[in-house]
């Protein structure tokens, strides 16, 4: 079947409010640090659904179960029913949890099969079953229906309140909560549990030339960022152990012990960046976006574990190296490189460091206007590849009508000129991975969709388990 354009008509949009608003909450609910460093801006979740199975109810009892499901979901997730507010004096932005209401959206994308979407390019599939939301609003639900009688669910939020863990928490108990009416484990929303800023703040003079002003100045012209592709890849879980063996080899683990999935997926992709980059330039890049929760539980009164905190709680870290090295060194060797520059990153301090570091920039950023990113962003200097993976975090989203067959993450990638991939598994626990290329140049396309070592195939409908969408396949039963 050929590709067809989705085009969305909204048949309702309303407001959802808390039906247990907890005691003595604070009316403010300040962001951490942290949270700051990344800044306020819209982030979707787009998860893509099979039709439910015969005798389930179909769409109607899906729209109906999320919105039976949506006040008790949101006195556990208070805050996501409130407003993104700015302080009157700082301008910092808050949260009013002033049960608002989270905002349900259901639309149609009209005449359109699941088969027919073109799930390998980006801003032709999941870029278009989202729907744009107020700014002001933490959590906008959107179901859209499509003709096969399958579905998509998107968790739309804004970075400031959520990072990849938190995302995948929220989806993940929106399905427990429709599926059973409780959650067993309560989210943490408390951000005074985590770091606080040193008085005086301190941080290493290296920290800040990380860091750099997004400013027009700083950005590449719009031009260039239309140029940028976006492309949804597969690799089997064979393809990941066969590359999991080779970046083993030779201690590429590191301390005798076996690469991980992502450590070799990282170097795979390090070597056709190097491909890509050729002679054009001597040296590039390999950044990561890395969780820090683990570090941080220590820090927690009574030990408590972070894995449902609901914030931000990530960093970034770079390597550069020299592209004939990279071409030539085996997979092993880029691996260690690769593990060595994320192993260097996980530090308590550094984390410390940064909520320092945004205590000292916060009130220019703010009240003036300023915005700041990772340098390694903006694609200056040597070719940059910023990966990033909603990884080990398990992935349900099973709303009692059959898990996703696609779970993954869509933001606008603005005037950025970095390179960017983000990595997710497959809901269905084959060991397979989602591989989504959010900004791809066209050179780095090329080597991706032509080089015979790349293992990554593009999704699907068929590959997705789309292209005959008529049932879907067990899963948990709805109470609701």
């Amino acid at each position: 079947m050929p590709p067809k354009q989705i085009h969305l008509e909204i048949a309702s949009r309303e407001l959802i409010r808390a039906s247990r608003p907890p005691p003595g909450f604070p009316a403010i609910l300040a962001v951490s640090n942290l949270d700051l460093i990344l800044g306020p801006f819209p982030i979707y979740l787009v998860c893509v659904y099979a039709p439910p199975p015969p005798g389930s109810g179909g769409l109607a009892a899906v729209e109906s179960a999320v919105r039976a499901a949506l006040p008790s979901y949101l006195s556990s997730f208070f805050p996501f029913a409130g407003r993104i507010v700015r302080h009157p004096v700082t301008n910092i932005p808050e949260v009013a949890c002033n049960n608002a209401g989270a905002e349900l959206v259901v639309a149609d994308a009209t005449g359109v099969p699941l088969s027919a979407v073109d799930f390998h390019r980006i801003d032709q599939s999941i870029g278009r079953m989202r729907v744009p939301f107020d700014d002001g609003i933490p959590l906008s639900l959107q179901l859209v229906r499509f003709a096969c009688g399958g579905f998509s669910l998107t968790v739309a939020t804004n970075h400031l309140l959520a990072d990849g863990r938190a995302f995948i928490v929220l989806l993940n108990s929106l399905g427990e909560m429709i599926r059973s009416g409780s959650l067993t484990r309560e989210p943490l929303l408390d951000r005074s549990s985590l770091l606080n800023p040193r008085s005086p703040p301190r941080f290493s003079p290296s920290l800040e030339s990380e860091f750099a002003r997004f400013t027009p100045a700083t950005m590449i012209n719009p031009l260039m960022a239309a140029a940028i592709q976006r492309r949804l890849y597969r690799i089997d879980a064979a393809d990941l152990e066969l590359l999991r063996n080779e970046a083993s080899a030779a201690g590429g683990g590191g301390a005798g012990r076996r690469a991980t999935r992502f450590v070799a997926l990282c170097a795979h992709l390090w070597k056709l960046l190097a491909v890509a980059v050729g002679e054009s330039d001597p040296n590039c890049r390999m950044a990561w976006i890395i969780d820090g929760r683990k570090l941080l539980e220590p820090l927690i009164a009574g030990g408590a574990a972070l894995d449902r905190y609901m914030g931000n709680v990530v960093t970034y870290t770079s390597r550069e190296a020299n592209v004939s090295e990279l071409l030539r060194a085996p997979l092993h060797g880029v691996a260690a490189m690769a593990r060595e520059a994320i192993v260097s990153a996980m530090k308590r301090e550094r984390f410390q460091q940064l909520v320092d570091w945004m205590e000292t920039k916060k009130a220019a950023a703010f009240n003036d206007g300023e915005k700041w990113t990772e340098a390694v962003n903006l694609g200056l200097g040597s070719p940059a590849l910023v990966i990033s993976g909603l990884l080990p975090f398990p992935i349900d989203g099973d709303l009692g009508f059959g898990k996703p067959k696609l779970v993954m993450p869509w933001l606008r990638h603005g005037r950025l000129g970095s390179a960017s991939v983000t990595a997710v598994p497959s809901p269905a626990g084959d060991g397979s991975w989602f591989v989504a290329g959010t900004r791809l140049w066209p050179r780095l396309l090329e080597v991706m969709e032509t080089s015979p070592d790349c293992l990554l195939k593009p999704a699907t409908a068929a590959s997705l388990g789309l292209a005959f969408a008529g049932g879907g396949g067990g899963g948990h039963g709805s109470r609701l």
